[in-house]
């Protein structure tokens, strides 16, 4: 719309109507209204109909135009309709004191008609395209709304489908879970299963995180399911080699070098309680065992659970446990947390002596102790990454 459209509706604003009739002459392609007053002025400008501009003499009987300005600036219907004062007063003050009254310029009289017209044009031309971004912004804002709410639901079903935690309780009666997306939903999610006299658990961190990262897991969840339905006696190895042929043909990938990397990357155990004997195999994230005071890393494959250009069989570690003995299971979402002095990420080796530190106290006093760790690491640094450590205690 062209700034000289005559949709816009000036407001003229002049006790002289000698001026009043020049501005209306020189505004000829504008609509006008008129007030002889300040009271007038503001009646008109908080009508039906509010102008998109308003030309305001200064110098008035009764209530200037100082006056007028301030309350119109005071007001959220008219504080963002544009002011040009009207004024025979040229010194600094009285032009400093019409910008503090939130005016957005002036004209001196006697008007210059050029003057008068291009100053109108940008202003009028400056308001449409304020109008036009704040009705993008509710726009967005109202998408945006949308957007959350819909998320907002996604984050309930994904809830739903990890294990209860009274479940995990039952299994595992001294642990903790240490669980904390970045966005709304999460790239991780954790899992556990009781089979024959074993029991599996996994930590799994998938592609991304978001919604992205939330359909992974939604698909993770459910291969993990199926995989370790088909022989309880499946050692985690067995099973996250069975699960990555299973997410290859899910995600459709092959050999091609454009088919998509998406996957998973896993820590998963099988524990006997009775033997006190635990198996593992870790895609990319490996498990801590903290034993008489030592903690020992068992590593995991630089693979993937999806299509690598190395592929090989996973590798499982046997482990002979005692009673107290604590293991722990994670993302990489923990150490990967920039933050400190120095904006660094805490790394696994400070990760390790958080654990060391905490490693006696009560498990639900380990998640606290790591989670205030975590956040003073962070301070009001972003969080990185989705956020899964699981500690259990033998």
């Amino acid at each position: 719309m062209d700034a000289r459209d005559t949709s816009f509706r000036i407001l003229i604003v002049d006790d002289s109507t000698e001026n009043i009739d020049i501005l209306t002459a020189s505004l000829s392609n504008y609509r006008k209204m008129i007030a002889l007053n300040g009271e007038r002025a503001l009646k008109l400008a908080f009508g039906k109909h509010p102008p998109d501009l308003i030309l305001l003499d200064i110098n008035m009987p009764g209530m200037d135009g100082y006056e007028v300005c301030h309350i119109l600036k005071t007001h959220e219907e008219t504080r963002e309709i544009p002011v040009i004062f009207l004024t025979a007063n040229t010194n600094s003050e009285s032009i400093i004191k019409g910008f503090e009254m939130g005016a957005s310029d002036y004209i001196t009289k006697p008007f210059n008609t050029g003057e008068l017209l291009a100053r109108v044009k940008t202003q009028l031309a400056l308001k449409k395209s304020k109008d036009d971004i704040a009705r993008l912004l509710t726009n967005i804002e109202k998408k945006n709304r949308l957007i959350t709410s819909s998320i907002e639901y996604a984050k309930t079903i994904q809830q739903a489908l990890l294990p209860a935690r009274e479940s995990i309780t039952r299994i595992f009666p001294d642990h903790f879970i240490l669980y904390q997306p970045k966005d709304i939903v999460s790239g991780d999610f954790y899992w556990g299963k009781e089979c024959d006299d074993s029991i599996l658990l996994a930590a799994v961190d998938c592609t991304g995180h978001g919604v992205p990262g939330a359909f992974m897991s939604i698909l993770g969840m459910s291969l993990l399911k199926e995989t370790s339905s088909f022989d309880n006696s499946l050692t985690p190895a067995e099973i996250l080699d069975i699960l990555r042929e299973k997410v290859k043909h899910a995600l459709q990938q092959n050999e091609n070098m454009d088919t998509n990397k998406d996957g998973m990357d896993m820590a998963l155990c099988k524990l006997d309680p009775s033997l006190k004997h635990l198996q593992y195999a870790g895609a990319y994230n490996p498990l801590y065992l903290i034993s008489n005071g030592e903690l020992k890393e068992y590593k995991a494959d630089r693979q993937p659970v999806a299509i690598h250009y190395r592929e090989k069989p996973f590798t499982n570690h046997n482990i002979d446990l005692q009673p107290g003995d604590c293991f722990y299971i994670f993302s990489d979402g923990f150490a990967d947390q920039m933050g400190g002095e120095q904006e660094k990420k805490i790394m696994s080796g400070k990760f390790k002596q958080w654990l060391m530190d905490t490693h006696t106290l009560p498990m639900e006093q380990q998640k606290e102790a790591l989670m205030d760790r975590f956040n003073s690491w962070k301070g009001n640094t972003e969080q990185t990454d989705d956020i899964l450590v699981i500690g259990v205690r033998v």
